[in-house]
């Protein structure tokens, strides 16, 4: 709406423009409510609508009285914004008009017929709407917009309703009405053969962690990984060089014990002539003694003689067995240092292939710390696990059928090596090491493979693919067509063979089972049997 008003001064006609372009009264007009809890308009004098053009005339000022509506607030901003534009502009002859939504409003003017007053507020009286107002009460000329049709939220209700209930129908038939087409299997008694998995890792029987029994830096390493390797072939070297300075000492020991034999046993022959001269002597003496010609101090001299030059000699040879003594204990001490220095030089213990290596140029190396990894590859091994259950169906020689991940699952013949005689107490499983015939390539350590060692074969057995076993809350079962519907059965599981699993109670011959149920769910449609060939 357009508001034509004349204008007293330029501060009123400011105030007024900026009332009316902030509330935009004309918006609220056009959105009033109905009379029975809309807003009603008044004008001062109860004069006739305006001229046309559904806008007001000249100095008309409707008032707007609040509705109880979500639009209450602004409503009642724009009747307090028209209230102070009556209050303030002037007007003459000023005639009811409808507004916009067929409210009624009265505008009384004071004074005379061309002059300009103040229209006073407490002249200004509420008009109740058409319908709520007797005959005598209505003004002359007022129209009013007819009253709305009364909402029924009930028949809303009852719409969404039904359509909810056509909705779940449809789809419900879908869902149980129209036939779905799945692969299905009829059961039968046939040859099945049972077979047990055990996953496994690669190993070695003969293998060696290399390391120094003494403590130094690596000063040489002569091997890396993937390095093939003869037994007593120098792997590593560690510093030596205290070890070498005391064999060179323990050499010097050994070579002054052997000079010191070799003076002990000259200061024995030297004691020997020594006794045999003075046994010569005491034998003159004693011959001289009886012949008269000698006397008897001369002959005790020489008995004194003997005496003095047989403790020499025994003295000699204790001498000599003490210099041996001390020349093999220096011989020891060479041959202890000579092996501390062969322990720094570290030699391959078996043939293979060196598969580790943890240590490098310059590290430390310690007792016991592994430099390389050395295993013999016509030792290695799968190292399969199997439940306990299977352990009487196993025996050393048995053909088995080995898979390993990284060749695509390509079957590789083996035999069973050995079995283990111990069950784990936790996993209840025990280990079989088995020899594959070829080994893959670029095998290593630890790698993983898979085991199938087949066992006695049956006839008569119904089996069933293990696709279409289906478990509900832990217990296994098919679904079965039963009438043209799919029903889940519960079924006892045997041994497996292959992708088929022996079923020995809960299915008969003739029965048919979907064989893969992923989409399948209770009393589902079938359409005609399409039995896989």
């Amino acid at each position: 709406m357009i508001f034509n008003r004349t204008f007293r001064g330029r501060e009123i006609n400011r105030k007024t423009r900026a009332c009316t372009k902030r509330y935009r009264p004309e918006k609220y007009l056009n959105n009033l409510k109905s009379p029975v809890d809309g807003p009603a308009m008044k004008f001062p004098d109860g004069g006739n609508p305006g001229s046309g053009g559904g806008g007001f005339g000249l100095g008309q000022h409707p008032v707007m009285v609040p509705a109880p509506s979500r639009e209450r607030r602004l409503v009642r901003r724009v009747q307090h914004c028209l209230e102070y534009s009556l209050l303030h502009s002037s007007s003459a002859n000023m005639p009811v008009e409808e507004s916009p939504r067929g409210k009624i409003a009265t505008h009384q003017r004071t004074g005379e017929a061309g002059m300009e007053e103040r229209v006073d507020p407490a002249q200004l009286t509420w008009v109740s709407p058409i319908g709520l107002r007797s005959g005598e009460d209505r003004l002359p000329g007022a129209l009013v917009r007819p009253s709305s049709a009364p909402l029924r939220p009930g028949r809303t209700v009852m719409i969404l309703v039904g359509g909810m209930l056509v909705v779940a129908t449809i789809l419900l038939s879908m869902r149980y009405l129209m036939p779905k087409s799945e692969e299905l299997m009829p059961v039968g008694r046939s040859f099945f053969q049972a077979d047990i998995k055990g996953p496994g890792t690669l190993d070695a029987t003969i293998k060696a962690n290399v390391s120094s029994s003494l403590q130094g830096v690596i000063t040489a390493l002569h091997v890396d990984r993937d390095d093939m390797l003869r037994k007593g072939e120098i792997i590593a070297e560690v510093n030596a060089g205290e070890l070498k300075a005391q064999l060179n000492a323990s050499l010097a020991s050994q070579e002054a014990a052997r000079k010191a034999v070799e003076a002990a046993h000259a200061d024995g022959r030297r004691a020997e002539a020594t006794l045999a001269n003075a046994r010569s002597t005491f034998a003159r003496q004693e011959e001289l003694q009886r012949t008269g010609t000698s006397t008897r101090s001369a002959l005790e001299s020489a008995q004194t003689a003997v005496q003095q030059a047989e403790a020499d000699l025994a003295k000699a040879r204790s001498l000599v067995l003490q210099a041996e003594a001390q020349e093999a204990e220096a011989a020891a001490t060479v041959e202890v240092n000579q092996a501390q220095l062969d322990k720094s030089v570290i030699r391959a213990p078996i043939d293979g292939i060196v598969v580790a290596r943890n240590l490098n140029l310059g590290d430390i190396v310690s007792p016991g710390t592994a430099i390389v990894e050395v295993v013999d590859p016509s030792s290695i091994v799968l190292t399969a696990r199997f439940d306990e259950s299977a352990i009487t169906s196993l025996s050393r020689g048995q053909d088995v059928t080995i898979t390993f991940n990284s060749q695509n699952k390509v079957p590789v013949s083996g035999q069973v090596r050995r079995i283990g005689r111990e069950v784990d107490t936790e996993t209840r499983e025990f280990t079989v090491d088995i020899a594959p015939d070829l080994l893959p390539l670029n095998w290593a350590i630890g790698q993983r493979g898979s085991a199938t060692i087949a066992l006695d074969g049956r006839t008569g057995v119904i089996a069933v693919p293990g696709a279409s076993i289906v478990r509900r809350d832990g217990h296994p079962g098919v679904w079965t067509v039963v009438g043209g519907r799919v029903v889940w059965r519960p079924v006892e599981l045997g041994s497996i063979g292959g992708k088929r699993v022996e079923v020995r109670n809960g299915l008969n011959e003739g029965d048919v089972v979907v064989i893969d149920p992923k989409r399948v769910y209770a009393f589902m449609p079938i359409t005609e049997p399409e039995f896989r060939p």
